[in-house]
């Protein structure tokens, strides 16, 4: 099914899940559930019709997790590869050889560390990561639109004498990764001008060109690896309850008066009883069946309002006979 315009924003995640479908599924997968995630906050100003697309993905990624491989924890593993990508376009980008593909794997890079958002909030570090990446893959997308060479990545030009005349304050261009004035660096120029230019040639295997780029350079010795460790505060505990001893103390249930309840009770779903000598088809009982499974994928990823929706279609289903179509007036 072909992705709605409406849906245009989570894009860039789904086309990563593709791309790493067969190389990574569990990266993949998390790709296309933080895509469903987006696609969620999204869903008031949907037209009714994109809902399709949405309920589509949500069954695919019901399947693929069905059949992802046991990993002990999936947020570093995820938080690693997208560290390792940047770093590799980072190397191959500070060490002059920097082209299309380099700002492909940066804005991939960006894509993937996003998509840790959905284990929790991203550490300060990632967040700069991300920044920095999509802002070097606008640099580097639109030097290759105008047939240049990319300007080289901030703290690697040398130093020159300053001259008054050369800029401003206000024109000075964001810093290097990792620099002093990094939190400072304003939001990346918007990137949609420049995804369509022509693809990268693809690698074997069908993957883009910039997986293939050079691993990343060892360390040097003293100095520890940017991949942030299995022990990271923000993953360590993903998903898991305070101890009992942090828990906040909950409040006492506020009594329901009699006037409460009947206004709860008169929001309740009514389903009117069967009609006298009713029997449910088994092409009704089927269709029921797909709806309650649809219901219990839309509880998996915490949409209450399709879960009720489709729940609600089951009971009419099996309590209902068909609505006939009105016969057609003849002229």
């Amino acid at each position: 099914m072909e992705l709605p315009i409406s849906l245009k924003p989570v894009k860039p995640y789904l086309d990563r899940a593709a791309e790493l479908k067969q190389k990574d599924p569990i990266v993949s997968y998390h790709c296309g559930f933080y895509a469903l995630q987006e696609a969620m906050k999204l869903r008031a100003n949907l037209p009714k019709a994109d809902m399709g697309f949405v309920l589509s993905l949500m069954e695919r990624l019901e399947q693929e997790k069905a059949q992802l491989p046991e990993i002990d924890d999936a947020a570093v593993h995820i938080e690693n590869f997208g560290q390792e990508l940047f770093m590799r376009a980072d190397d191959a980008d500070r060490a002059g050889r920097s082209n299309l593909n380099t700002g492909k794997a940066f804005l991939a890079a960006a894509n993937v560390l996003e998509t840790c958002k959905q284990f929790g909030d991203l550490p300060a570090d990632l967040a700069e990561k991300v920044k920095y990446a999509k802002f070097r893959f606008v640099e580097i997308a639109k030097a290759t639109k105008e047939g240049r060479a990319a300007a080289p990545p901030r703290g690697t030009e040398p130093s020159e004498p300053s001259e008054p005349s050369r800029a401003s304050a206000d024109e000075t261009p964001p810093p290097a990764y990792g620099g002093p004035a990094m939190t400072a660096m304003p939001p990346p120029p918007d990137a949609g001008a420049y995804m369509s230019l022509p693809p990268a040639d693809p690698a074997q295997g069908g993957l883009p060109s910039y997986m293939g780029l050079p691993p990343a350079a060892p360390p040097c010795a003293g100095v520890p690896p940017t991949v942030a460790p299995v022990s990271s505060p923000w993953l360590g505990n993903v998903g898991l309850p305070p101890p009992p001893s942090a828990q906040p103390p909950q409040p006492a249930p506020h009594p329901v008066s009699v006037v409460q309840a009947g206004r709860q009770a008169s929001n309740a779903i009514v389903i009117p009883a069967p009609p006298p000598g009713f029997k449910v088809e088994r092409a009704q009982l089927l269709e029921a069946s797909r709806l309650c499974q649809s219901s219990m994928n839309a509880l998996q990823f915490q949409d209450a309002e399709t879960a009720i929706h489709q729940l609600t279609q089951a009971l009419l289903m099996l309590t209902q006979p068909p609505t006939a179509s009105a016969p057609e007036v003849p002229e």
